[in-house]
């Protein structure tokens, strides 16, 4: 996610088995010397199985170390233990399975864009990462907290939503539940949809396409929604909530076309967010629900996002979005 809302939300592996790394490095030459030559329709003339694998090789070879200035951005807000974390075996393949995983547009745009996807130690447990533009290469360094890879997909949401309140003595909790996938899934949908976006331009206009009567622009929202409470939150630069005005808030974003808080920071939130989630329902057949409590263990409220009537909408042109077979002109650089 953008740094202004660094989640607080580029090391190269070693393989014990020498003859599967002489096969994979093998794989990678082939691959990245086929890059060099052969025009992008080529990958869509192989199966899908064989194309898909020839991505996720590529990408897969640009897992490792952080870039030094993704280190200096986490010390710049403070996180001044961040250290480069190297993956296990296990860890590794979880990588690969998530790249795999993503929708064949973000795929094809990483393998285009991505210069470094990384992890780091030393991130604080609210924290999630970073999607930065290298300044020498002009490609996409994307640096990850690696605690998420073992993190459930609700304990990172509930802890991220956290944010958004402070204590007012109410003894009110919310609690967010996602299922059909954990938590790195659902981050590398949303920062590998930031390197699409940025790519590609997609909210390049925000008043248009899929901002068009949301975001006049790239910081303010049509007036209707802007005087939402929905739309004041710590997300968007506002002062923490009250958690006894919990229901509130949610009773608002019900009546938004933005699937959570954290969307409505800023256009590149609301598109990343948008995607991430149509596709762990489409994809993963997953689900968001937002609970709110009393002291008590009572039941103030629940809501489920994915079906607020505007996000559903929205969704068929996520849909769109990620059916297009031919490349952004951001991919001919």
């Amino acid at each position: 996610m953008p740094l202004p809302h660094l989640k607080i939300s580029r090391g190269v592996d070693s393989c014990p088995r020498f003859r599967r790394m002489r096969g994979i490095r093998r794989r990678i030459l082939i691959v990245a010397m086929g890059v060099a030559w052969m025009p992008l329709a080529h990958a869509a003339r192989q199966g899908p199985a064989q194309g898909e694998a020839a991505e996720v090789a590529v990408l897969m070879a640009r897992v490792g170390a952080p870039s030094p200035a993704a280190v200096d951005e986490f010390k710049k807000a403070g996180m001044e233990e961040v250290r480069p974390h190297v993956l296990t075996a296990p860890e590794r393949a979880k990588v690969e399975s998530v790249l795999a995983s993503l929708p064949e547009l973000n795929r094809r745009v990483l393998e285009k864009k991505l210069h470094t996807l990384a992890f780091v130690d030393g991130v604080p447990g609210e924290g999630t990462g970073l999607t930065s533009r290298d300044g020498t290469t002009g490609l996409y360094d994307i640096t990850l907290r690696a605690s998420i890879l073992d993190e459930p997909l609700s304990t990172f949401l509930t802890n991220k939503e956290q944010r958004v309140f402070r204590e007012d003595g109410s003894g009110i909790t919310v609690t967010v539940t996602g299922t059909g996938t954990d938590a790195v899934t659902y981050v590398l949908l949303h920062e590998s949809t930031h390197v699409v976006d940025f790519a590609c331009g997609i909210t390049a206009q925000p008043q248009r396409g899929f901002g068009a009567g949301i975001w006049a622009s790239q910081k303010e929202m049509v007036l209707e929604l802007a005087d939402s409470i929905a739309a004041k939150t710590y997300f968007r630069g506002g002062s923490r909530v009250p958690m006894g005005q919990a229901a509130a808030v949610y009773d608002a974003l019900a009546q938004t076309p933005f699937v959570s808080v954290y969307a409505t920071a800023e256009p590149q939130e609301d598109l990343a967010e948008l995607v991430a989630w149509r596709e762990i329902q489409k994809e993963h057949h997953g689900g968001l629900v937002i609970t709110v409590k009393d002291a008590q263990g009572k039941t103030l409220g629940r809501w489920e996002p994915l079906s607020f009537p505007a996000v559903a909408r929205r969704f068929a042109e996520v849909d769109r979005l990620l059916a297009q077979q031919g490349p952004c002109s951001g991919l001919s650089s």
